[in-house]
Formats: structure tokens, sequence, C-alpha cells
């Protein structure tokens, strides 16, 4: 375009009143690190819609072998089985994931709850089957609001107690008999609780209970560089122990700047990772090379600490972009409308291409929910939330649903 026609093209602008553009804050970054997802009663039978694509719901296997994963499973009535699934806030309030641990345990055995993360105390929002409440003052910190006031951990919330003394309540829907306080600094001790034994190591304190119980209360006591960024609720040795880390307005980037964070996942010693990210690259300006850069640096990380665990990559679904347009005249007009966010769908493409080039299996749901013009029918159904970014709770039951099918067909041995 040349400078008569960009001029002309101004002045109609003008002339109509009209300026289209972009909000300033059109990353939405505070709907995706403070989202409004409700929990409401979904069915518990899922019928998929049409326009899901029941006939690409299988993972990508790019000449991986999971025959041996798949065989070990089968062992869980004789041994404790770890999954350690990694994302941003369409895992953080654990609607979709508590899908799949709920129908995996059904299949494989139980091990418990798993891993529970303090994200009430620290300010966000938190998964609804379980509770924990302390009455000493803490430091908090989450992984994306900096700076920290307290040292960060690999589940991107830590607590840090003011005083050497402090104690939490836990409850949860499922019972447990062991917990484990995970958290960083020198010195954790137990200081009172209804336990048959407690011992440490690097990071975590395990507490036997004399009994299975949904809940329990814990008086510990630290030094003060001590930081508390969770609890694995455990029950029995054997079964599906399903752990779910889930942060709003997480990335990549953001998980790698973590220096400990693939060798705090190595202490579950995972038998598989999935990992679930990509949603907000899409809102920032990420480009194709940052984001492999970043998926390589931690499956690298992750490979090099969990050698012996298998890895998953999902891509995320079409989700939809908010424009504001603004009258010149009048500055108090706005008016809102949505655009899909092309930016899914391009590092959509990275990770498939990723998965291929290195031998990673992927699980696409962008394809699965629909591809390109899927998220209006989402709407539509509501299963998209009114934000169009994340999905409403019956959205998270469907997208659990289908991403279970997958998985557990993956996870059939071929001889059965």
């Amino acid at each position: 375009m040349n400078k008569s026609s960009l001029s002309l093209t101004t002045a109609l602008c003008l002339a109509c009143g009209l300026l289209h553009a972009q909000d300033p804050a059109d990353t939405q970054q505070d709907l995706r690190i403070n989202p409004d997802i409700e929990f409401s009663q979904v069915k518990s039978t899922v019928s998929y819609p049409s326009y899901v694509r029941t006939g690409s719901n299988h993972i990508i296997m790019n000449g991986d072998d999971w025959s041996a994963l798949a065989q070990y499973l089968r062992g869980a009535d004789s041994t404790r089985i770890n999954i350690v699934h990694i994302g941003d806030s369409h895992l953080q309030a654990d609607m979709g994931t508590a899908v799949t641990r709920n129908r995996l345990s059904q299949q494989f055995g139980t091990a418990g709850r798993a891993l529970v993360i303090p994200f009430k105390l620290a300010g966000t929002n938190e998964p609804n089957d379980y509770t924990i409440s302390t009455s000493a003052v803490m430091n908090k910190s989450r992984l994306l609001k900096t700076p920290w006031s307290a040292p960060m951990g690999f589940t991107g919330i830590s607590l840090q107690p003011s005083k050497e003394l402090f104690d939490f309540n836990l409850s949860c829907n499922e019972p447990f008999d062991s917990i484990e306080v995970l958290y960083t600094g020198m010195d954790l001790q137990l200081y009172q609780c209804d336990s048959i034994a407690a011992y440490n190591e690097p990071g975590r304190l395990k507490i036997g209970l004399e009994s299975p119980a949904t809940t329990a209360s814990l008086t510990l006591k630290g030094t003060k560089d001590i930081a508390i960024h969770g609890f694995n609720l455990l029950k029995g040795s054997t079964g599906i122990a399903y752990n779910v880390i889930g942060n709003n307005g997480a990335t990549y980037g953001t998980y790698n700047a973590l220096e400990n964070f693939a060798n705090d996942i190595s202490k579950f010693n995972p038998a598989l990772i999935i990992i679930s990210l990509g949603t907000n690259e899409a809102f920032g300006k990420t480009s194709n090379e940052e984001l492999n850069s970043q998926i390589y640096k931690m499956v690298n990380n992750l490979r090099y600490e969990c050698p012996d665990a298998k890895l998953l990559i999902t891509t995320p679904s079409e989700c939809q972009r908010k424009i504001v347009t603004r009258r010149r005249k009048g500055r108090r007009r706005r008016y809102t409308s949505y655009l899909v966010n092309a930016n899914i769908n391009r590092l959509r493409n990275v990770i498939l291409n990723f998965g291929k080039e290195h031998g990673i299996p992927v699980y696409d749901f962008y394809d699965v929910a629909g591809g390109e013009g899927s998220s209006f029918k989402w709407l539509k159904d509501q299963y998209l939330n009114k934000d169009r970014i994340h999905l409403t709770h019956s959205g998270y039951n469907l997208q659990g649903n289908l991403f279970t099918d997958a998985l557990e067909e993956a996870l059939t041995p071929a001889d059965k």
C-alpha cells in the first residue's frame, strides 16, 4: 500500500468515527491468570457432539512403543504407579483431569488423591474435592505473580511460615493413610499429628497415619528458610496416583524458569508424564522457534531427570481472542467482539512437528475438538466458557472423557 492509499484509508476511518484496535490488554492476561470457571453438575454419562472428531481421537505415537508401559499398568494391583500431568489453567481447577484420574483408578485401582496444592491459601482458585487451611501467617507466592516473596517450588505455589511452629488442616473427599509434605529448605519436622511414623527425605516429609482418614491436622516445625509447596495424599501401596500440576497463565517458559523443576518431578518416579501447554503462548508474541526451543528444554530436562518415564504432549483446542472497537467520538463507547485466536493452530503445528521429529507421542485435541471453527460450536453448546478461552465444567468433562478414551486405547496391550 502506497503513502496516498494509507492516508485515504485513515481518513475514511476517521470520517466514519470508528477506530478498530485491539485492547492494550488484548493478551487477556487477567482472564488467563484469574479465570472464572464455575463448578457445576455434569452428567454421569457423556455423549459426544457430532462435530467432535471421534475418528481422530487417538494418540499419535510417532514411533514410540508403549507396550512395556501398558504391561506395567496391568501390575498396578501390586505396585503404586505415578502419572504426572503438567499444564496451565485448564488443569488448575482439575475438572478434565479429575475424569482421567477417576477412570484410570476404576480400571487399575487408586493410590489416593495424590498431589494437592494449597491454591486458595495463595489467593487463587482450587479444585473442589479437597481443602487446606492454616491459622499461621504465611508469605504467599504464585508462579505467575512476581516478584515472589517466598522461594518458588515446582507446584507453582509457595507458602513460607512466619514462625517456627505452624499448622495445616487437610480435608479430602478420598481417604488417605499417608501424607507427604512437599517443601524446600533445610529442615522440616513433624511436631504434632496422630501418626505412627514420620521420616524426612530431601524435600519430602513423609507421615504415616494410624488408619485411613479424610481429614488430618499437622503441626510442623521448620527453620526460617522453609517453604511449603503442596501435599501428597496417598492410600496403600498399589494403584494409580494421578498427580496434576496446573497453574493459571503458565507456559513452557515459566516452568523452565524453575531451576529444579524436572528434578522435583523425578521424585514422583513417574511412569508417564503428560504436558498440556500452549494456550498462553498463543496470547503472547511467541514465535514458532521460541516455542520449539521451550518445548525442547522441558522435554530434555525431563528425559534427563526421569529417564524411565514415557512422555505425552497435548495440543490446545481452538479458542478466541477479544477485540475491542473504540469510537473516536465519545471516548467511553467501546464495543467488544471476538475472533478465533489463529495463533493456537500455528503453535499447535509446532507441537505436532516437535513430537514427530523427536519421537514423542502427541494427543491432538485441536483436531479432536473439531478443528478450525470448532470454538463457535463449543460455545453454542455451552462447552466453552463465556471468556472463550477456558471450557465450562461440562466442557472439561467432555474433554476429559475424550482424552481418557484415547489414553486407555494407547495403554491397551496389543496382545489383549
